[in-house]
């Protein structure tokens, strides 16, 4: 390895780890005191760093508000794509959906109710688009496992595109519910039963 390429790939790891101890510190003072009241300068003494080392890698606390649900997003994609097109039958597949689903959105409560109301309407925007993009990744391969499901014969379904939106729909919408207090039942017991009511629901008699 070149002394060259190897100053760039320390260079690289110390800009990596760096940008993840601000974004750490980010989601800690955004949860803790809410966007509004968060600070670049609060979010530097959180990181244990000046204020202008901040400023080198992120232009605003929107830009790092911005990252964190971009991040965030990308991981929810990931785990429920993996959830839908892991080995396993429809029951199996869409309870493992649900709770990947719902546990994210859990997992992220205090950051959510204190974001939520509080971005700014460009942030606000860039999240929606990002979320209409997994929210569409996640019905595409809804699509596709019922499509081959109903090809093998093991389940009948009517509509495709209605039934993989239900699914994705009902999965957002219970993570909501959740999070408002609505649904308090164990995640377990919750998950089941909205797997049986799905299946009835979107597959055919």
């Amino acid at each position: 390895m070149s002394s060259h390429l190897a100053r760039s790939t320390k260079a690289d790891v110390v800009s990596d780890f760096r940008r993840a101890q601000i974004l750490t510190a980010a989601r800690q003072s955004f949860t803790r005191h809410g966007v509004t009241r968060t600070t670049v300068e609060t979010i530097a003494k959180t990181a244990g760093m000046a204020k202008g080392t901040v400023y080198l890698y992120y232009r605003s606390k929107d830009d790092m508000l911005h990252q964190i649900l971009t991040e965030d997003l990308a991981e929810l994609k990931d785990d429920a794509l993996r959830c839908v097109m892991s080995p396993g039958t429809v029951d199996e597949r869409l309870q493992r959906f649900l709770h990947a689903v719902i546990s994210f959105f859990e997992r992220r409560r205090d950051f959510i109710e204190h974001c939520q109301l509080e971005m700014s309407p460009e942030v606000r925007k860039k999240a929606k688009q990002k979320l209409e993009l997994v929210f569409g990744a996640q019905t595409e391969a809804w699509r596709a496992v019922l499509g081959d499901e109903s090809a093998r014969g093991t389940i009948r379904v009517a509509d495709l595109d209605a039934a993989a939106r239900t699914i994705v729909s009902l999965a957002h919408g219970m993570s909501i519910q959740r999070l408002r207090g609505w649904q308090t039942d164990p995640l377990d017991a919750s998950v089941a039963s909205a797997s049986s009511l799905i299946l009835h629901g979107v597959t055919a008699s």
